[in-house]
């Protein structure tokens, strides 16, 4: 057999000469086997860095898909909640539209209550309970009862035996007995109404007590023929004979 060849090391020598006047020299050398492991460790370091790079771009690929997705349904659900909000706000004008139509009638309900307490209150029954006429007043020689002009007062003359009368339920709000003026009975009928009656005769009623319509206040005798009447509305008096409904 001839001789086994042994295959023989390559090996590479790097010089670094320098130009300077020393003229200095470095040498290296570098064996082929550490050149490969160099290089395969590179190519390993270059693929795992491909594979790397590629790994992240297709995670942020996905990403940027989920995200797109993401994007897309919360885009829809977005106007999902417009449409919402838009029926909402339809319902809310169609509410306050329907409150405000309530708050209408409320208050036109109320005015009515107000106007049928107010008529319900307000004193218009004729003042005796019997036939009774207005008397002619200015004559200087009268010396019967004379109107209070500032409370626009109606003197009546009843026939005797009649009864001064309440015009309207209410509470008497106060009495007055006679002495230099003629008694006087004072009826709260609510609603700013009061009526005011003026006689010479005894007081039937008391302060405090409730009085019904048609109720007397004074018994008409030969000597209080005449009866002063007066109705105020919240303190501004007005003509008795504009409230007085007189039935034939």
């Amino acid at each position: 057999m001839g001789a086994k060849r042994h295959k023989r090391k390559v090996g590479y020598t790097i010089m670094i000469v320098s130009d300077s006047v020393e003229k200095n020299q470095k040498k290296f050398h570098i064996n082929t086997g550490i050149l490969s492991i160099v290089a395969f460790v590179l190519l390993v370091a270059v693929i795992c860095y491909a594979e790397y790079t590629t790994i992240l771009m297709h995670g942020a690929m996905e990403r940027s898909e989920t995200y797109a997705s993401q994007i897309a349904d919360l885009q829809k659900e977005n106007e999902g909640l417009k449409l919402e909000k838009e029926t909402l706000e339809k319902q809310v004008a169609n509410l306050n539209q329907s409150l405000n139509q309530k708050e209408v009638q409320v208050q036109m309900q109320e005015e009515t209550l107000q106007a049928a307490a107010q008529e319900e209150n307000m004193p218009k029954g004729f003042p005796v309970s019997g036939a009774a006429q207005i008397k002619e007043t200015g004559a200087e020689d009268d010396a019967g009862l004379r109107p209070k002009e500032e409370w626009k007062e109606t003197i009546f003359i009843g026939a005797v035996a009649t009864n001064v009368t309440a015009t309207g339920a209410g509470t008497v709000l106060e009495v007055k007995e006679a002495g230099e003026e003629p008694a006087s009975v004072s009826i709260d009928h609510g609603n700013g109404y009061v009526s005011t009656y003026r006689n010479a005769g005894e007081v039937k009623v008391t302060a405090g007590s409730s009085i019904k319509q048609g109720e007397a206040l004074f018994e008409i005798g030969e000597n209080n023929t005449e009866l002063g009447y007066s109705i105020s509305k919240d303190g501004n008096y007005l003509d008795p004979m504009e409230i007085i409904e007189i039935k034939g």
